[in-house]
């Protein structure tokens, strides 16, 4: 009986301790445009983190809002959505890359970033797009402003093989009460 009824209270926990999010997505943000592209060179080694910064981008926030209806305050967070790079014509086997972590940060104060899409590892294969996920921090402080930067850190597990083009496609939700 004993055991019974501490049974019951190790299911009945995880029930009641579940908070659902009550937020809603108000709207999207997506971006590109402008096209957010960088170079891998040939030849880079495995020992260093290669860091790839792309600034300014216009976030278009004002221009988002007032295409969905909604006002500033009710924008209560602005969150990573998903998030892809890819090379920009398909055709690059990208699995020597192990870890993407990229950040978003003011480009007038380019020390105030927060990670907002990673891949810790990126699973080896054949692919020629690595599908990121978001993370969880509320990027209003930038998002919200009128440009943004983007600074894209990468790990590799082999040598580049190539010199070839990169793009990073993401999209931004902005969540309301």
């Amino acid at each position: 009986m004993k055991n019974g009824i501490y049974l019951y209270l190790f299911l009945l926990c995880p029930l009641l301790s579940c908070n659902k999010d009550g937020r809603q997505e108000l709207f999207t943000l997506t971006y590109p445009p402008p096209p957010i592209g960088f170079e891998i060179l040939p030849g880079l080694n495995t020992f260093d983190t290669h860091i790839y910064t792309i600034s300014p981008i216009p976030t278009r926030y004002e221009e988002y809002l007032d295409q969905s209806g909604r006002s500033d305050d009710e924008v209560i967070a602005i969150e990573a959505k998903s998030g892809q790079l890819a090379s920009i014509f398909q055709d690059i086997n990208l699995d020597f890359v192990n870890r993407v972590s990229i950040f978003i940060f003011d480009p007038f104060e380019p020390d105030n970033k927060i990670e907002f899409f990673y891949m810790d590892p990126v699973v080896y294969g054949d692919k020629t797009v690595i599908r990121l996920f978001p993370g969880i921090a509320d990027i209003s402080e930038w998002a919200k402003q009128e440009f943004i930067g983007v600074e894209i850190r990468l790990d590799y597990r082999q040598i580049s093989p190539t010199f070839f083009e990169m793009e990073f496609d993401f999209e931004l939700r902005a969540m309301g009460e």
